[in-house]
């Protein structure tokens, strides 16, 4: 029993304390404020200098169904609209509309579909017979004209007698015309400067961590005791200072 009692009294002094904790944060804290400062300097300026800013230009929709001409009351003309809404969220980002805004578009000539469909994100939600859209570029005036000319040209091809889709024929209203970005939706600027300073800190205590872990020297006459299960009699100072106070 009293070696089981020894055993976990040896464990629990090989654990590191929070005073031991406090001790190597405050040992270090020069190397931790210099490694923060530089990736917070590097944060600062990827954010200020090289990234590129993203203006986001909105526009939507409305799915409406006439109740005249499909002889419809205004329940179901509302059921019709609200099942359509999923297809037309589709078939706004759909190829033939996608290349329909390219050949309106002379800046879009070396744009290729996927990254045009990823720049653009269409919303919808339930029971609201409304279709967002929202086109990031860097260019705010770009942003616009592609949102803009994203809704036309849906409307427009939908609209087609001549096109297949009878069931989305006269039924897509404008809503919101896309305005000009006055200002960036991407960086955020603040944002990424505490980032910067939060991952700085997190990576100084790592590295003085690891540091810490790989320096097999003993520091103070307690250590030694607790790892060797000695008796230290007297101790050397280790420095010219501590030396100079012993004398």
């Amino acid at each position: 029993m009293n070696e089981y009692n020894d055993i976990n009294v040896l464990e629990e002094q090989e654990g590191i304390s929070l005073q031991e904790l406090f001790r190597i944060v405050w040992n270090n804290i020069a190397l931790i404020l210099i490694i923060t400062m530089w990736v917070l300097v590097i944060g600062i300026v990827y954010t200020f200098s090289i990234v590129q800013p993203k203006y986001t230009a909105n526009s939507s929709l409305m799915v409406q169904v006439d109740v005249e001409s499909s002889g419809t009351n205004e329940q179901s003309a509302i059921v019709i609209a609200n099942n359509l809404m999923g297809t037309y969220k589709e078939f706004i980002v759909s190829n033939r509309v996608l290349e329909s805004v390219k050949e309106d578009i002379p800046e879009l000539s070396n744009t290729s579909l996927s990254s045009l469909k990823n720049s653009i994100s269409i919303s919808i939600t339930s029971q609201i017979l409304i279709i967002y859209i929202s086109v990031v570029n860097s260019s705010p005036e770009l942003a616009q004209e592609i949102a803009n000319t994203l809704v036309e040209n849906s409307i427009e091809i939908a609209n087609d007698p001549e096109s297949p889709y009878v069931l989305l024929q006269n039924k897509l209203k404008v809503l919101d015309v896309a305005k000009l970005p006055t200002s960036p939706s991407s960086p955020n600027k603040t944002l990424n400067v505490i980032i910067s300073g939060l991952l700085g800190g997190i990576l100084a205590l790592g590295v003085v961590f690891v540091k810490e872990f790989f320096n097999n020297k003993y520091k103070t006459v307690d250590e030694l005791e607790r790892h060797l299960n000695i008796k230290v009699l007297a101790a050397v100072p280790g420095t010219i200072k501590e030396r100079k106070l012993v004398d």
